[in-house]
Order: structure tokens, then sequence, then C-alpha cells
């Protein structure tokens, strides 16, 4: 493998021989053994002379005996076979060189049908009683490999021809057409289909078993006549959940195909629900799978926040239709090409679709802070980040490359203006179609059409680690800025500051500041003087970076104006002064008055809501220790009573307007965050309402749900029924919506359940562990209970379970431990992973334990203040 100082840093295969096209045949799938055979032809091209082919394979047997190789002329004898498996890959050795042509390779193999939603896997499902299978693939990132020998390298291109031979009663779909459909004597069908265009291996698919479909065509025309556009379910009522996907599909094909100025390039369009998807979707071209609550909406029982997702989520895959499969990465380094990308234009054609929705706004307090979040601790990663073996890929699949690669590219958008961006993005899509690039391409040619240098302006964001904090002040000079890095615990050394950022500032103030960035590391705005006049920078949080005000500032021209601003600046403001508090920049306590001076001027906005929420629920994690819990309950009690009780009186005498969305949204985050906090109306409401289930609106399910489980009078009959949810749903959000209310629970008798829950696959599969782990990790009842279950239990059960499929355990990982916050609890994880193979989530480890230290130092500084300012409140 190629990993030297003449070759690419990573292991890559050897680069004289080339991919052309593969001609794969899929046949003897056997579902009681869960073994099926394959054969693939391979044509290369002899690029420089050689003696040897590698070939990527895993769990898959492969025999001297089955392998035949020819060139134009003759065929070549086979030496041997050299086998790495645990670096994934074989060798075949000839008897002679190759030198120049083409080179025709032919592999009889035996494969395995996966369990772990990986490779070619199967998924099980309930059909009104009757236990039934489907087979799909997911190849990303590197298990195109588990399903046929291959060259498994994202620049590694070629074209396609797939057969498939399985079940008659079988529905059988790939990314192209059929082109042919026989039957073989054993009753069996043979599926062939058209030749796919040039693209990348992990992007290959098919899919089998009892489908049905709802189709619907585009209003435009693509060579000639509409887009076929079909949306697959199993059988068995899954089908009328489709009708929103369908609905919308046709719609942002039509958009991207616009704004990219590029027609949607393949014959059909296929979207399928798959029971077992470690992810959300994977973005297949032309046969995109998904996780069944990212593709399906039941506009009368699912939990309407579902829709926003299911629209995002179909939206996102189809961006990368054209940004990652149409062009794509050279290698997985730069990965956020593809996502960041894919995140930023899923938001605008969300925005296109539902203007009403506001979802830039939500984009601020869900993506940007996110991201900050994680970016703002020191075992973060750049964008564009090394990335040198298979199990380094999986782990920048994260918020990094999604939600900060997003964010980068608003703040451009944003700087340059949304449109002449996208005709940047247009010319980069036009020059390097059905090929690969680099982000230097990009900036390349959004620069062509803007006359601005996007390489050198973008430079520090993609390449290095960490973004700025922006220090602003009013003094004698003028207005005084300064940058420095940021990071969450506020203890950044001389040797990580030296990163100096290209920062548009973005200014809103009642006079021009006269600048529109500065990329030095202090700036003077000589002789201005704000007065009491409204002011910030970064106006509607566009820019990657935290803003520091002065207290004049703040208090005079941010505070004061509070009720004036943006939804978006409203929700920056408060995310910068919440991460400033825990760096030391400022104070908690400081933090907690101003929370209590603008709560009476928020008024209904939901995101401004879900934004403080996230950040009271961060501060009482923290700080909610057994002498303060109380205190803290009371303090959240003041923020949520009186909104939470007006909430209950609206619904009571007018009921709940689904048209409203935002509304809908905004009384179930306040309702959902007032029930676990003791107040007597609140959890009455959820308990009335629990007694008729069948009346419970959609968006208030969680709000039942987890105020009866937070409560200490948490009946085993109420424990059943939510359970039943979690093994028998009955609906498709039901799952994820119950795990996430039982991990609120308070009673000893029910978390043991919970705990051994987690290590049974038959009640809780590994795809939907984290929306109980989560929890369990926050709620102050649990939290000490599921580590020590955790830690004693992860050998045998978590990473025996979880590990065949690291993306579970990455995740699992990640947002369970980084809420624990003494130095005890540092030591005692770190000690106890010292030993382990950590390689395929050690830097979301690295994270949780910096986030411990982070939220250690935090309490240790300030828990004095905050309780003396509690006690006098």
């Amino acid at each position: 493998m190629c990993a030297t100082k003449e070759g690419p840093y990573y292991e890559a295969l050897p680069t004289n021989l080339k991919p052309i096209h593969y001609d794969l045949s899929i046949y003897d799938i056997n579902l009681t053994n869960d073994t099926f055979e394959g054969d693939v032809s391979i044509e290369l091209e002899v690029i420089e002379p050689t003696n040897e082919l590698y070939l990527n394979y895993r769990d898959i047997t492969v025999k001297k005996k089955n392998i035949e190789i020819k060139n134009d002329k003759e065929t070549i004898e086979i030496e041997s076979i050299e086998e790495h498996k645990s670096k994934e890959y074989f060798v075949v050795k000839f008897n002679k060189q190759v030198t120049q042509g083409k080179l025709y390779v032919n592999i009889k193999y035996d494969a395995v049908v996966q369990t772990n939603m990986a490779g070619f896997y199967r998924s099980s499902y309930d059909d009104n009683g009757v236990e039934k299978v489907m087979v799909s693939t997911q190849f990303e990132a590197t298990d195109a490999r588990r399903a046929f020998p291959c060259l498994d390298e994202p620049l590694l291109k070629s074209t396609f021809k797939v057969k498939i031979t399985g079940d008659l009663n079988w529905t059988i779909i790939s990314n192209t057409p059929v082109e042919s459909t026989t039957t073989t004597t054993e009753g069996q069908q043979v599926v062939e289909f058209e030749k796919t265009p040039v693209m990348s291996t992990y992007l290959l698919a098919w899919a089998c078993g009892e489908f049905e479909y709802i189709e619907s065509f585009t209003s435009e025309k693509y060579n000639g006549k509409p887009l076929p556009i079909r949306i697959y379910t199993t059988r068995g009522g899954y089908i009328e959940d489709a009708k929103l996907a369908s609905e919308i599909t046709p719609k942002i094909v039509d958009y991207f195909s616009k704004i990219f100025e590029i027609q949607y390039p393949l014959p059909k369009l296929d979207l399928i629900a798959v029971h077992s998807f470690s992810h959300n979707a994977m973005e297949n071209w032309g046969l995109i799978t998904y996780r069944s609550t990212a593709l399906l909406y039941n506009p009368t029982k699912s939990d309407p926040s579902y829709k926003q997702k299911v629209a995002y989520v179909v939206a996102h895959e189809l961006a990368h239709q054209w940004f990652g499969n149409l062009v794509t990465m050279k290698w997985w380094d730069e990965l956020w090409l593809n996502e960041g990308f894919a995140t930023w234009v899923g938001y605008a054609a969300v925005d296109y679709l539902y203007p009403e929705w506001d979802i830039f706004s939500e984009f601020v307090s869900t993506s940007l802070e996110q991201a900050l979040e994680l970016d703002g601790l020191r075992n973060s990663h750049p964008i564009e980040v090394p990335v040198v073996d298979a199990l380094d890929i999986d782990q920048v699949f994260d918020a990094i490359s999604y939600l900060k690669g997003a964010s980068t590219i608003l703040m451009i958008s944003k700087y340059l203006g949304e449109k002449v961006f996208l005709k940047g993005v247009a010319l980069y899509l036009q020059k390097n179609k059905y090929g690969n690039a680099t982000s230097h391409d990009l900036w390349s040619s959004i620069g062509e059409v803007s006359g601005k240098p996007i390489d050198k302006l973008m430079e520090t964001w993609i390449k290095k680690v960490g973004f700025p904090i922006v220090n602003v002040e009013n003094n004698d000079q003028g207005l005084v800025f300064s940058q420095s890095r940021f990071l969450n615990g506020g203890d950044v050394t001389s040797e990580e500051n030296e990163a100096v950022w290209w920062i548009p500032l973005n200014t809103l103030s009642g006079n021009s500041i006269g600048i529109d960035s500065f990329e030095e590391k202090n700036h003077v705005v000589e002789g201005f003087q704000l007065g009491d006049k409204q002011f910030k920078i970064n106006k509607d949080t566009s820019g990657v970076y935290r803003v520091n005000y002065s207290d004049t500032i703040l208090e005079n021209n941010v505070i004061a104006h509070f009720e004036n601003f943006s939804t978006r600046d409203k929700v920056g403001i408060i995310a910068d002064f919440a991460a400033t508090a825990c760096s030391g920049n400022n104070s908690t306590v400081k933090f907690l008055k101003f929370v209590n001076q603008i709560t009476p001027k928020l008024g209904n906005d939901y995101v401004v809501w879900l934004e403080l929420g996230k950040t009271l629920s961060n501060f009482a994690t923290v700080f909610a220790n057994d002498e303060s819990r109380l205190q803290i309950i009371k303090y959240l009690q003041n923020i949520y009573s009186s909104k939470a009780i007006e909430i209950i009186q609206d619904i009571n005498k007018s009921g709940i307007d689904d048209s409203n969305f935002l509304q809908v949204k905004f009384r179930a985050e306040i309702l959902t965050r007032a029930g676990k906090l003791n107040i007597p109306e609140v959890y009455n409401y959820a308990l009335d309402l629990f007694s008729n289930q069948e009346k419970i609106h959609p968006s208030l399910v969680l709000f039942v749900y987890s105020t009866l489980a937070s409560s200490p009078d948490f009946t085993q009959d109420q424990f059943d029924t939510i359970m039943k949810q979690v093994t028998n749903p009955t609906n498709l959000d039901s799952r994820e919506i119950a795990l996430t209310a039982l991990g609120s629970t308070t009673k000893s008798e029910f978390v043991d359940k919970l705990l051994n829950s987690l290590i049974n696959p038959e009640i809780i599969p590994p795809m939907d562990s984290h929306y109980l782990g989560k929890p369990l990790s926050i709620n102050t009842s649990t939290k000490y209970k599921f580590l020590e279950f955790f830690l004693n239990h992860y050998d045998s059960k978590f990473y025996k379970i979880m590990s065949t499929n690291m993306v579970v355990l990455d995740r699992f990982v990640k947002i369970t431990l980084r809420n624990y916050q003494t130095e005890q609890e540092f030591k005692q994880i770190e000690q106890f992973f010292a030993n382990r193979n950590i390689h395929g989530f050690e830097r979301a480890l690295k994270q949780a334990l910096d986030n411990i230290k982070i939220n250690s130092h935090w309490f240790e500084r300030d828990h004095k203040d905050v309780e003396a300012y509690l006690s006098s409140k």
C-alpha cells in the first residue's frame, strides 16, 4: 500500500492500474446462513508496468483457482495471492509484467450477508406479526469491499453494471433502471441494470425485498421528459407515510438542477426506507437509502419535528447527487466538500420549500452552535483533516465536517451574496463533473466568479483547528477589535494561539464603522464611538466565531436593545454569553443575571427559547450536584413556569393549530423543559393527557412521557406503557421518543431495567441505543449508575455489540461520556480506556475527556458564586 514519501501520506492502493468498468453479479443469496456468492469482472487500464494487482476486500473468501486475468492478447498466469486481512486488501501476483493496454480480471468469490448495517446486509422487520427480511447496501466509507473485491477509493471512479439473482417475490432495485428481467429454471429472477455513470465504489447500491412504491414526477423535463421519482417501502402499511417525501423530492430536484445549472444526470431516482440503518441516510447515486424516521412521516401520528427532519434529510441527500456524486473529493480528508456543502444547501432547499419555518435561524442554534461547541475543544480537528485508514475515515463524519463545514459556507456566501456564491459553485461543478476535486478547486471557481481571493480568505478556516473569539471594546482610541483562538475551557496556550483568521464583521450598527472584515490580531477603528445605539457584530450570527463585548457595550448597546434584534442575533448573543461564562471570559453569575433580564423579552420565539434551553441544560448538567440541585430547579422554574402554564391554558382554550409550525414546536419545547421541573400544573396536565393517549397531539408525546418518567410518582403501569413503544412501536418515531423520555426517570427500579435493555439488542436495536444513553448520562438521578454500568459491561457487552459497526460505538461514546464533570470521573474514564483498543473512536473519547475537564474547571471556578447567587434569589 502507498504511504511513502513518493506516494500519498495515507494508505492508498498503488496507482499502476486504474479501474475503468465493473460487471458485478450477485447470486445464491441465502438468508438462512447469511451468505451469498458473487462474480466480478473488472476492466483496468495499465498506467505503469506492474506484475501485481491490489484489491480491497473484507469478509470475502477468494481462492487462486477462481481468479482469471487476461490482457488484450493472452491469459496471464497467476503465481500467488498474498492476503492482508487486517489492512483489508489482497495482492494477486502475475508471472509476467504487464506494461500497457487493458487488463481484464474475473473473480468468483464467497461473501457474507452482514447483520451490522454495513456492506450488503439484512434488516428484519415485523409485517402483521410475521418476521420478514429485506437486504440492502451501505458502502460509505469503505464497505463496498464487503460485497465485492474492488479498488475501494473515491478517486478510483469507474462505471458499473450490476446483475442480481433473487427470489421471484422480491422487488430488486439499484442505481440505474432495470435493463432486463429473466427467470431461471430454479424459479428465481435475474435482474440486470443499465450501466451507471462514472462514479466511486462507495456510491454503488442495490436493495431486494417485498417492496411497494409511490411515484411522482418533476415539473421540469430531463432528457425530454419529467423525471420519475419513486419512494419505496416494505409492504405492510408504510406507503401512506411516503407521501411527504413523494411531494417534496421532485421540487427539490428541480430547485437543485436550477441553482447548480446542471440537470440531474440519471434517468430515474429512487428513495427507499431501510429498517436497520446506522445513520440517517446514504446518498447512493439514483438509489438513496434512509432510516425510516428520516424518510417517512405520518401527519396525524408523527411528531411535527420529524416533518422538518424528513424535509432536511431528503434535501441533504439530493444535494449529494451533484455535490459528492457528480463531483467527488479525491480522498476522505476533504469529506467536508461533500458533507459541509450538502448540509448548507440542504437547509437552503428547506428554506425554499417552507420559508415560514425560518430554518436558518434554527441552523444557527442547532448546527453552527454545535460546531462551535465541538471546535472549542482542544481535541477538535481542522475541517480538512488527515485520514490514514478506514477507521480514521468514520471518525470524521462529525460536526466539524458537516456543521462547521456548512457554517463556513454560510459565512462566505453571506459575505459574497448567495447568487454570486452559487454561480461559483455551478462553475466548480461544471469544471469537475464526473471527476474528483479539492477545496482549492471550489475556492478557485468561486474566486473566479466573485473576483475575491477566496482561497486566501478561507485557508485558515479550512486548514487550522479551532476558531476565533473577537473581543470588542469602545475606549478613547475608538472601536477596538482583537482576535484569539477560543477554547471552551479558556486555557489556550501561546502555541495554540498562533493562527490568525480573516473575520467578516457583518456589523449591525446605527452608523457604518468603515470596515467589513479584518485579518490581524488587533484592529482599531479610530475615533468611532457607539454611544447608546444598538450594536452587534456578526449580524444574523452567520460568522463562525464567538464575540465577547466589554461590559459597557454589552449593557448599553446589546442587552438594552435585545428585543429589537433578529432571532438569529438573539440566538448568537445567548450562545456567546453562555460559552464565555464557561471559558471564564465572563462569569456564570453574570450569565444567570442576563437570562433573568432577557426572559421577559423573549415572547414566543421558538428558536430563541430552544437556544436558551440548551444553554441552561448545559449549565444544570455541570452545576446541579447534591447541594445545588434544588436551587437550580427553582431557578429554572422561575424561567419556565408562567410560560408553560400560559401555553396549557391556550391549548385548553383554542387547541393546537397544526398549520402554525413554529408555534407547535415552541409549545412542545417549553412544556418538555417545564415537565421535568416539578411544576404541579404542568405535571397534572401531562397526567391528564396520558390517561387518554388517543388524544395526545403528536407534538406533545415526548412532553407527556418525559414528564411522567421524571416524576417521583412514576408508576409501573406508566413505565410499561411507555416501554411498550420501545418493544412494539405503534408509529415510526415511537421508539426514539419513548427511549428519550425514559432516560429522564428518577426511580432506581426502572433504571436497572433500562440499563440492561441497552445491552439487549432484542429490546433496543444498537442503532437506537444513543436515544436512551444520552439522557441517562445527563440525568442527575441516573448518570453515575449509567457510567458504572457502561464501564462494568463494556468489554463483555457494549464493545461486543457496537464495535461491529464502529459508527454506533463512536456515537455512543461521544454523546454520553462528555456529560460528566469531576476530576475523579475524568481519571476513572481515562484509566479505564488506557489499556484498551480505542481505534475507531479515539477522537470521540479524547473529546469526551476534554469536555469533562472543562466541566470540572468551570464548576470549581464558579460553583461558590453560583450557589451564593441562587441562595440570594
